[in-house]
């Protein structure tokens, strides 16, 4: 018997790789993904079939799938849906105001996009501010959490240990002691280096304390928005974590230039909406009530009609990658992007090509000294086509670049989270604001045009001249970057 067995074990091993085999390729064509990618695991899953599977199972599982199939949207809309509905039903005629003026400029589309995909009408932003720097960020910042009055909602992808955030926890707890309520979600694996005296001192004196995205098995999806929002009326949002080196680049590097944006109004709600979606799925409560989402009257003079576009790898569509997309087509004059790194997907990337073939003036500005070599390097394998389409590219030198920026036409302006490179574009929790307003976008634009001061411009010659082995390097890393 024993001896039948081991004559038999070569057709039993067929046998059982044949039915994972067929089992894999049921489970990928199921889901419906670009073929590309499909193709792709189903080699790593057939060649390599037990490190396949715990590649699969941190970086290719379908998460827009099991989104659908335990119906996270649905119960995500039932909690959100009375209150914002009341916000948009408030604010109706600024919402109008909002699409006029997009049908005026020729952004109808965008303005419908959103309002498709995140059931979000413009809402008035008031008092807006552009920060481009940390220490301008963060100098307002602690003035109006010391001015809190009844709640604050902090999120962030990296809340760091040093001498910033003592003087900002020093402020919350002397919130605390007034009785305001504090409320903190930091992204589990962005927060893993760096200690945690500071927040067990604020959860001490009575601050929630919550984590992102715990799960071992969605450790490579991150929550990158960066969103504070105080008493519900005031919000901010950016490039910018916490930590002394978002102000002066730290001990890696001679600066730091990034880009936040503050203001008022009811537009501040789209912040709470997303603070408090993801609170909930951490700490199971539910902020959808008036204490965190006032009124916000009356209104003053000096708002402006603004969208809050978010997108996650749970999300069915993408909407701020899709918005990227549909603005950048419907440029007429120019588009100029800021972004640390530039990895972009297809759409976004022959979007950029083909306006610049149109005569945009397209200008992308990303960091000249890296943190991360692989991206830095992927990006290099970009500039062709767009520079041979009459896009330019530019390096900024004088230290790390980290703002996520986009303006188109000199009319409209975006401020947020999300990088022009597949991580943020696809697998991260990121946001983006759009700014329906010329006075704000030229305001920004004058800040890109100060930025080029400290840039070197990368051009098609500097390109033709990588060596052979830098030309392979660079393509190496772009596969790298793809695969995560």
């Amino acid at each position: 018997m024993e001896w039948q067995f081991v004559e038999s074990w070569p057709t039993v091993l067929v046998v059982a790789f044949f039915l994972y085999w067929f089992t894999v390729l049921v489970v990928l064509v199921n889901d419906q993904r670009d073929p590309t990618k499909t193709l792709a695991w189903l080699v790593v899953l057939s060649f390599l079939p037990l490190l396949g599977l715990l590649l699969y199972y941190f970086f290719g599982r379908n998460w827009r799938k099991i989104a659908e199939q335990q119906g996270l949207h649905e119960r995500q809309r039932a909690m959100a849906g009375p209150t914002m509905r009341a916000i948009y039903a408030r604010y109706a005629d600024e919402a109008e105001s909002g699409r006029q003026w997009a049908r005026q400029h020729g952004y109808t589309r965008l303005v419908q996009l959103i309002e498709q995909t995140e059931s979000a009408p413009p809402l008035p932003a008031c008092d807006v501010r552009i920060l481009p720097s940390g220490a301008a960020k963060f100098a307002l910042l602690k003035e109006d959490i010391a001015q809190a009055r009844k709640t604050i909602n902090i999120q962030y992808f990296i809340w760091e240990r040093d001498q910033l955030t003592a003087e900002l926890v020093a402020i919350l707890l002397d919130r605390l002691r007034t009785g305001v309520e504090v409320r903190m979600l930091n992204d589990f694996i962005g927060n893993l280096p760096y200690r945690k005296t500071e927040l067990k001192q604020l959860a001490a004196a009575g601050a929630r304390i919550r984590f992102d995205v715990r799960q071992l098995n969605r450790a490579n999806y991150r929550n990158h928005r960066k969103i504070v929002v105080i008493d519900g009326v005031l919000g901010y949002t950016g490039g910018i974590n916490v930590g002394q080196e978002y102000i002066d680049g730290g001990r890696r590097f001679p600066a730091w230039r990034d880009t936040h944006v503050r203001f008022r109004g009811p537009a501040v709600a789209e912040l709470q909406k997303l603070f408090a979606l993801r609170w909930s799925r951490t700490d199971r409560e539910n902020l959808f009530s008036p204490r965190f989402f006032p009124d916000y009257a009356p209104l003053p003079e000096s708002c402006v009609p603004v969208q809050v576009v978010a997108t996650s790898v749970e999300d069915k569509w993408q909407a701020a990658r899709r918005a990227h997309v549909l603005a950048m087509g419907h440029a007429r004059k120019r588009i100029w992007i800021q972004s640390p790194y530039f990895v972009p997907d297809e759409q976004i990337y022959e979007t950029m090509v083909n306006v610049a073939l149109a005569g945009v003036d397209v200008r992308l500005m990303m960091t000249g000294l890296p943190d991360k070599r692989t991206a830095w390097y992927a990006a290099q394998t970009y500039f062709g086509a767009l520079l041979e389409a009459g896009g330019k590219v530019y390096f900024y030198m004088r230290g790390f670049f980290h703002a996520k920026t986009l303006t188109i036409d000199g009319n409209l302006l975006s401020i947020g989270t999300m990088n022009i490179d597949m991580r943020s574009l696809e697998l991260h929790k990121e946001l983006m604001v759009w700014f329906l307003d010329e006075g704000l976008a030229r305001r920004h634009e004058a800040i890109f045009e100060e930025d080029l001061a400290d840039c070197e411009e990368f051009t098609l010659d500097r390109l033709r001249s990588l060596s052979k082995f830098a030309v392979f390097r660079n393509s190496a890393m772009r596969l790298a970057s793809n695969l995560l």
